[in-house]
């Protein structure tokens, strides 16, 4: 899983800094050390000149007082070793051997001076060996000083390193993500109008950040975007209403011609049928043109209604009466009860909202099933319920079934015919009357429908015109 661009960037201000402490650290570390040996390694060449010449030109009891005099009390050693490895002389550390390997001894006899690292009574020293001669005999002088001071400096600053490392690797992961926040926060906000930009609200814009950056630049392009889309939209929704105005002539005409039609009475059986057939699809294809229509008016914000006290009982046996014939068809109880109540709505819309759910119930119910239609109210509304005992809707679908065009793929799919937008419909005729929809479902057990209108709408008069402006969903 990718991690926020938020976190991914503290991450690597963190660990940009973690390398540059580390290789900072190491750096100061080793230059450290470098820099106090360097200093001792002066020191003990300086001080063994001195024994050096004491000890040619004065012999051993010189030896000891410039051994002591010039070299640390306490923590320090010499040493004049013979060819053979005696310790001839030695100050500072009693020491049972002599100080370094022959090799080393070796090659300071042979006047190459040697310069290392030695342990000592468990002790780090640092020894210098260089020739030196007593009564013509070479001997090897050994000057050794610790380096406790050394390593307890080089341990101070590398718990310094070690205490303030993380410290601030804290303060720039804070401020990293206070950084990174704030140089994100227009992107989030930017991100959250384009998100609250719905279908229905394409006249918004996102507000360009007043930096001119990469940021400003994805606003700006976000609203060109926004922009082709509405421009997009408008025209398809243009295309849709003046089709659904072409249309409703003709399939008026056509309509009118097949009622004519079947008043003869020389039709044979099958030609009478072949009309039916026929006038059943014109009147299918006209509920799906004034469905388009209704939705068009309510993209442009000019959805008319005509209200007045309407009986919901008296509605619904309205909108199921040419239905039944259907649901004979399909060998359904087909139910219409329920209490007599009033709302103030348009009739016009109220049959179109009803009959849409009516005919979405006949579609999906069981062959031989029931389809119930039962009106109610309470103290705060009144509404009709359509019930069926079809396969039911899956929980994730029933957030959508509302939505334009949507459908649930197993059991209502296409084969099942409509266009998708009936539920659509009702969802904006009972918006456009300060309604609500919606549907209780269980896989397997059918689904209810429910069309709810308020109780009584104060501010209107009955049959007073009016335009609402459903949003789109």
């Amino acid at each position: 899983m990718r991690l926020p661009i938020r976190v991914r960037l503290t991450a690597w201000y963190a660990l940009l800094l973690a390398a540059i402490i580390v290789a900072l650290g190491t750096f100061v570390v080793l230059q450290l050390r470098s820099d106090l040996k360097q200093a001792v390694d002066k020191e003990l060449r300086a001080s063994s000149v001195q024994i050096g010449q004491g000890y040619t030109y004065e012999g051993p009891a010189d030896f000891q007082d410039v051994s002591g005099t010039v070299l640390p009390q306490g923590a320090s050693a010499s040493q004049v070793v013979a060819p053979d490895g005696r310790v001839l002389h030695e100050h500072g550390l009693p020491l049972a051997s002599p100080i370094g390997t022959a090799a080393v001894r070796a090659d300071a006899l042979a006047g190459k001076d040697r310069l290392l690292d030695v342990h000592l009574k468990g002790q780090h020293y640092r020894a210098f060996f260089t020739r030196v001669r007593r009564h013509g005999r070479a001997q090897v002088l050994v000057a050794a000083e610790s380096l406790e001071d050394v390593d307890d400096a080089v341990e101070r600053v590398l718990v310094l390193l070690l205490l303030a490392g993380p410290a601030a690797l804290l303060a720039t992961a804070l401020g990293g993500w206070w950084l990174a926040r704030k140089a994100l926060l227009p992107v989030d906000r930017m991100a959250s109008k384009a998100g609250s930009i719905g279908i229905d609200r394409l006249d918004e814009r996102i507000t360009p950040p007043r930096t001119q950056d990469e940021i400003g630049h994805l606003a700006v392009t976000l609203n060109a975007m926004l922009d082709r889309l509405e421009q997009g939209v408008e025209e398809k929704r243009r295309l849709v209403a003046d089709a659904s105005h072409e249309l409703r002539t003709p399939l008026a005409a056509m309509r009118a011609e097949l009622d004519i039609s079947l008043r003869g009475d020389d039709l044979t059986p099958a030609a009478r049928e072949v009309l039916e057939s026929t006038l059943e699809e014109v009147e299918r294809m006209s509920r799906t043109v004034d469905n388009l229509l209704t939705l068009a008016r309510v993209d442009e914000g000019r959805l008319e209604l005509l209200t007045a006290r309407v009986d919901l009982l008296e509605a619904a046996e309205a909108a199921a009466a040419p239905l039944r014939s259907i649901a004979i068809g399909k060998r359904l109880t087909f139910d219409v009860d329920g209490e007599t109540c009033e709302a103030e709505a348009d009739s016009h819309r109220l049959h179109q909202a009803l009959t849409n759910f009516i005919e979405n119930a006949i579609k999906y119910a069981e062959p031989g099933g029931t389809v119930r239609v039962t009106t109610w109210s309470n103290q705060h509304e009144v509404g009709v319920t359509v019930s069926d005992d079809g396969p039911g809707i899956p929980e994730e679908a029933r957030a959508h079934v509302f939505d334009r065009f949507y459908r649930v793929d197993s059991a209502r799919s296409r084969d099942g015919g409509g266009s998708g937008l009936g539920l659509a419909i009702c969802r904006e005729i009972a918006k456009a009357h300060n309604g609500r929809v919606w549907v209780e479902s269980e896989v397997g057990e059918g689904s209810s429908f429910t069309f709810a209108l308020p109780r009584r709408v104060a501010h209107e008069l009955p049959g007073a015109p009016r335009e609402a402006t459903a949003p789109v969903a």
